[in-house]
């Protein structure tokens, strides 16, 4: 199917649950708002943990809650979901989740969105799996970035409140570290003194400024325990709900390196640019890692990383501890070469 952007006045997209995966599918959303005619009202539909990932962007005229575990819960709820859409009367519905919803759309155009690439290899970067899926509706690819929205307000904030960021000496490198991770799995963090002996090393060689975040309470007591270590003029405390994803996306845009787990703050890294060493174990790095920055991927020194599960087959437990300090600061070395060694 190729859709004519004459015929396309108001569209719908229906998004992704998470906030990693939302993010992954911004270059291809870009595409077609770039594609599409200026006065088209576009409309995102968009589950609650996920909408961080677009809200606010001017690109959006309507970005509303799609809470499937509420009032589109059940069979009554996708009821509710189809009558509400063939209420809008929109003539383009995408839904990213790939679902059989906009079959009952009453819309002109209304592809299944996954069936393009099902055929696909899994190793293809799910960012080039949904590019390629929206060039096959007939939308030019005219930029390949993920995308992120970052208010002028939001910069205010930021340059008011970390005057450490504003007048630091741009000769020596601002770092942010990531300990923390998805909660569903524990097993993708790589341990906090590890992040600890790094940030040390970086302090000794660079002089850097380490910045730690972290935002559930969890992860905001494994940042202090991190910055504690730290010398005390060379550490930020970056941790805590009050950062927020949008406040993150700026402080992230103003770094020099980012060291992170396997979350979804690795995406936000990618669509605001920062340079990133991503550290992976049970995952896939070549599908859902870094896209479009500068980045180095850090696996186990085991012969079955990366894996592909949530349970262990090896028998190796905490696989994460087997990537070594010196292996994650050589990375970091050779995306730190704009910056001597002190």
């Amino acid at each position: 199917m190729r859709i004519d952007k004459k015929m396309v006045r108001k569209v719908l997209v229906i998004g992704l649950s998470c906030l990693g995966d939302m993010l992954l599918t911004t270059a291809a959303l870009w595409n077609l708002r770039l594609y599409l005619r200026e006065d088209t009202h576009f409309t995102l539909w968009v589950p609650p943990r996920a909408i961080p990932a677009v809200e606010g962007d001017p690109l959006w005229d309507v970005v509303e809650p799609y809470d499937r575990g509420g009032e589109y819960s059940g069979f009554m709820g996708r009821i509710r979901a189809i009558q509400k859409i063939r209420k809008g009367r929109y003539d383009l519905i995408l839904d990213l989740r790939a679902t059989l919803l906009p079959l009952f759309s009453g819309a002109r155009y209304a592809p299944l969105w996954g069936l393009k690439e099902v055929f696909l290899p899994k190793s293809i970067h799910e960012v080039e799996r949904n590019l390629y899926v929206i060039g096959k509706l007939g939308v030019p690819l005219v930029q390949r970035n993920l995308r992120f929205f970052i208010s002028d307000e939001v910069q205010n904030y930021i340059s008011e409140n970390y005057p450490q960021l504003r007048n630091r000496e741009r000769e020596t490198p601002f770092i942010v570290f990531n300990p923390g991770g998805n909660s569903g799995y524990p097993s993708k963090c790589w341990p906090g003194k590890f992040f600890a002996e790094l940030g040390n090393i970086l302090v000794k060689r660079y002089n850097a400024l380490i910045g730690v975040i972290g935002y559930s309470s969890t992860e905001e007591k494994a940042a202090k325990e991190i910055l504690d270590k730290l010398p005390e003029k060379n550490r930020l405390d970056l941790a805590g709900q009050q950062i927020g994803l949008h406040r993150l996306s700026a402080i992230l845009g103003s770094a020099d390196l980012f060291v992170t787990n396997d979350t979804g703050t690795i995406h936000l890294a990618s669509a605001v640019g920062v340079p990133t060493v991503g550290l992976y174990g049970p995952s896939r790095p070549e599908r859902y890692g870094p896209w479009g920055n500068r980045h180095r991927i850090v696996i186990p020194e085991l012969p079955c990383a990366p894996c592909r599960g949530k349970v262990c087959i090896s028998g190796i437990e905490d696989c994460m501890s087997h990537i070594s300090v010196n292996k994650v600061f050589s990375s970091c070395e050779e995306l730190l070469q704009d910056f001597s060694q002190t």
